[in-house]
């Protein structure tokens, strides 16, 4: 999963998006196909991460973006997407099963799931 990069590329996704809303964290997805040259084509999913200062001191910041990384990396999409997470304060409360579990509700939550379901 690679990342999202420009100012330009989160604001598409934060217009253009399909949000999904949770008490730690609003996520925004977009499916890769049809999207505009600034995206480069990708050709896997994309992820950007937005972590302010609301959340905690750098430390903090980092720990989650770290683990929200490694929960997506786990997680296989249906279908490629773009993805924005913009974690909100109080998700430094959250360890990573509940994190993973907050996450899968919401994408799951959807009429159509983004989220393939295990056996």
């Amino acid at each position: 999963m690679q990342s999202l990069k420009t100012t330009q590329q989160f604001n598409y996704l934060y217009k253009k998006g399909m949000r999904i809303h949770s008490k730690f964290f609003t996520m925004y997805s977009l499916p890769l196909d049809g999207l505009p040259k600034f995206f480069s084509y990708p050709s896997t999913s994309l992820l950007g991460l937005s972590v302010s200062k609301k959340v905690g001191n750098a430390v903090q910041r980092n720990l989650i973006k770290r683990r929200v990384r490694s929960l997506f990396k786990n997680i296989h999409l249906e279908k490629e997407r773009v993805i924005v997470f913009v974690a909100k304060a109080g998700i430094t409360q959250l360890k990573y099963k509940d994190l993973k579990q907050q996450v899968l509700a919401c994408l799951y939550r959807k009429t159509k799931p983004l989220v393939m379901r295990h056996a």
